[in-house]
């Protein structure tokens, strides 16, 4: 049987994706490569994807683990 999953899940996958995007900029930054530019790029559409459904659900972003500036550090290179 396949056990539902929580909010307290939803919220740990979502910290996971924030913490390897986060890292993918510092890896683009030590190594500024058209694959880690790539990739970080990836990780802000995924999570700008995840941020854009949790606002038509209705839900707070926050609660989620995303800050008022979450997208800065990708645009701030």
């Amino acid at each position: 049987m396949i056990e539902q999953m929580d909010l307290d899940d939803v919220k740990y996958i979502i910290g996971s994706v924030m913490k390897y995007a986060y890292e993918s900029i510092d890896e683009e930054k030590a190594k500024p490569t058209d694959l880690n530019k790539g990739r970080s790029l990836a990780y802000w559409e995924v999570l700008d994807t995840i941020f854009n459904r949790l606002i038509i659900c209705e839900q707070d972003p926050k609660d989620f683990g995303y800050s008022d500036d979450w997208e800065k550090p990708f645009f701030t290179k």
